[in-house]
């Protein structure tokens, strides 16, 4: 009966309450896990109901702060009833690099309390969910991202410069949004085989080679340089890289490992790179056969 009740919640989740198991595909087809998050990173949950000029002008303003977002921390995701190649459409449309999200019959809007009463279908609403996996801001329709900033600091318990300027600063026109999101973060970069090599022969090289195809085709052929995380495994297994920058992927032909750098850069990675064409353009070494475990102390 319990499980019945929280899907068919009406009210949103109180703060303090523990979030519901979240496990949904994002545009690009990464599986999504809230609980992949526990203990590493906020999470900022946006559903949103239809595509508007509110939800664009919202999105695009959370993409203006995304830099401030990821300094703090914190990884935004947008939820929708739409499909996959919707909202891989609507996201180039908005031109915001995090990741729009696929609920199938707000099944996961309803879990927060974010969905229509009938329609199977989101309503506006955001959640700020902690590392510790507990609702920490709950804001029927989309506030200020100024008031969103401000409960991500808490959560982690520092204070935005513009409250640290004093009551002064915070009463000049404008102030309650946000006027200085700082640098975006750096784009992913494509690369050919024979710069990635450069980079992977560097002496004390930082920098790793990532295949994301599956195991299969990794055996049959990969970059004796590579270490193997599926792309679909990466958003539960990227913390066995032991970092978030200087990474270079690769896949077959590019489509995978594209999606699996919009994922690092999505959680705050820079200094990402794709291979051109893959490793059906790869001019390097080759190995082949099972895959040994890289040590990564």
């Amino acid at each position: 009966m319990g499980v019945i009740r929280d899907m068919l919640r009406q009210s949103p989740l109180p703060e303090g309450a523990l979030a519901p198991p979240l496990s949904l595909t994002a545009d690009d087809g990464t599986w999504i896990k809230l609980r992949d998050f526990e203990g590493n990173l906020n999470v900022l949950l946006v559903f949103f109901a239809d595509e508007g000029e509110a939800t664009e002008r919202f999105v695009k303003e959370l993409e203006a702060a995304r830099a401030r977002f990821e300094a703090l921390e914190t990884v935004i995701f947008a939820v929708n009833t739409n499909r996959t190649d919707r909202l891989r459409e609507l996201r180039a449309h908005f031109r915001v690099q995090f990741h729009f999200v696929y609920d199938p019959l707000a099944l996961t809007a309803r879990a927060f309390g974010a969905a229509r009463r009938v329609l199977p279908m989101c309503r506006d609403a955001v959640f700020l969910i902690g590392k510790d996996q507990k609702v920490r801001l709950v804001e029927r329709g989309f506030p200020e991202v100024i008031t969103l900033l401000r409960a991500v600091a808490a959560a982690q318990g520092v204070e935005l410069e513009e409250d640290r300027a004093g009551p002064a600063a915070a009463a000049q026109p404008g102030a309650s949004r946000v006027r200085d999101p700082g640098k975006p973060a750096q784009l992913v970069q494509e690369i050919t085989s024979a710069e990635a090599e450069k980079l992977l022969d560097q002496p004390s090289s930082p920098y790793l080679l990532v295949d994301v195809r599956t195991r299969s085709e990794v055996e049959a052929d990969r970059s004796p340089d590579a270490i193997h995380i599926q792309v679909d495994e990466l958003p539960h297994r990227y913390h066995e890289l032991k970092q978030t920058q200087q990474l270079i992927f690769v896949c077959q032909a590019g489509d995978r490992s594209a999606a699996a750098a919009e994922f690092m850069t999505s959680i705050g990675g820079h200094d990402i790179y794709t291979v051109n064409g893959g490793m059906s353009a790869w001019s390097g070494r080759r190995a082949s056969g099972p895959i040994e475990p890289k040590n990564r102390t």
